[in-house]
């Protein structure tokens, strides 16, 4: 099973439906309503689309148990914190 960045897994927390075919679908639904300079969130989506199109069903489950709320929420925490830094300077 392909390794996946806290940042990756925050996607899949957020946009997971509770099915692999239905993640992928609603990642790739979301990805057309990004805005031309959102670069970064595209690569993400895309490397993730990627990840979890060679996942079989029992990847998915296991991948599914490790996704967590608190701790997806901690790793969108942080990523946020960084990124109010990041723009107050």
């Amino acid at each position: 099973m392909p390794e996946f960045l806290p940042e990756e897994l925050n996607l899949i927390y957020l946009y997971d439906p509770g099915n692999l075919h239905g993640l992928i679908y609603e990642l790739r639904s979301m990805m057309t309503v990004l805005m031309p300079d959102e670069n970064e969130l595209r690569n993400l989506t895309q490397g993730v689309i990627a990840k979890l199109e060679k996942l079989t069903s029992a990847d998915y489950k296991k991948l599914c148990e490790t996704c967590s709320p608190e701790a997806a929420l901690l790793h969108f925490n942080l990523g946020l914190e960084q990124e109010l830094t990041e723009t107050e300077d």
